[in-house]
């Protein structure tokens, strides 16, 4: 039988309310040129010019939450000295055989959050076996292999009658159907997906009739 439990956290609101006063600290640490730091407090400033918060979808975002929670991970890691941790961004997961270890671990990260001024969402937020997988990047994740999600295959059909009702009225070309679909094959090959993604091949080239599309390059690659 499969043991093993995860903790599956998500930090509450966490774009809005990175404290820019504790991300400064931390850069100072590391950064000793006054115009760096300089740029990097009008970067955070132009943001609602608030003492908290940074705009999603930014370049710099991206890197300053990273920056943020590099606190977490160093706490986490040698602190709580958790062997199996993954973070993307502000959702994480730490897996380990006993569960009280992990109710543990919930709570001096909850108590640690506070220094930095974050808090764990509850209601994402739980404890639960492996045995039911886990939900982390788009994919259901289990012992010996990965789904995606319902939802991802759900939307992505939407998009799919989409682009053959925008291709029937000649908006589209059959290789900007390509072009639009590669970036969704390229990430559901990291699932256990190989009858999927046939499928849909089979199904696009019978939506579009294209007798060469067999041939075509893009799907010899899947």
């Amino acid at each position: 039988m499969i043991k093993g439990f995860i903790l599956k956290a998500d930090v509450k609101h966490f774009f809005d309310s990175v404290n820019h006063e504790i991300l400064l600290d931390i850069l100072r640490s590391r950064i000793k040129d006054n115009r760096v730091l300089w740029l990097i407090n009008i970067i955070l400033k132009n943001f609602d010019n608030t003492t908290n918060g940074m705009p999603l979808g930014n370049m710099t975002s991206q890197f300053f939450a990273n920056v943020y929670l590099n606190e977490l991970d160093y706490f986490i890691k040698h602190k709580l000295k958790a062997k199996y941790y993954i973070r993307y961004v502000d959702d994480f997961v730490i897996l380990h055989e006993n569960k009280n270890v992990l109710e543990t671990y919930k709570e001096k990260i909850t108590r640690y959050l506070k220094n930095l001024r974050l808090e764990l969402h509850q209601d994402k937020s739980k404890i639960f076996s492996l045995y039911r997988g886990v939900d982390i990047l788009g994919f259901r994740c289990f012992y010996y292999y990965k789904l995606l999600r319902k939802r991802n295959i759900k939307q992505f059909n939407k998009r799919l009658i989409d682009l053959k009702n925008k291709y029937d009225l000649e908006l589209i070309t059959y290789e900007q159907i390509i072009l639009s679909i590669e970036g969704w094959f390229a990430y559901a090959i990291w699932a256990d997906t190989y009858k999927l993604r046939k499928d849909i091949i089979k199904n696009i080239n019978m939506m579009l009739n294209e007798e060469s599309a067999n041939n075509n390059e893009f799907w010899k690659a899947f």
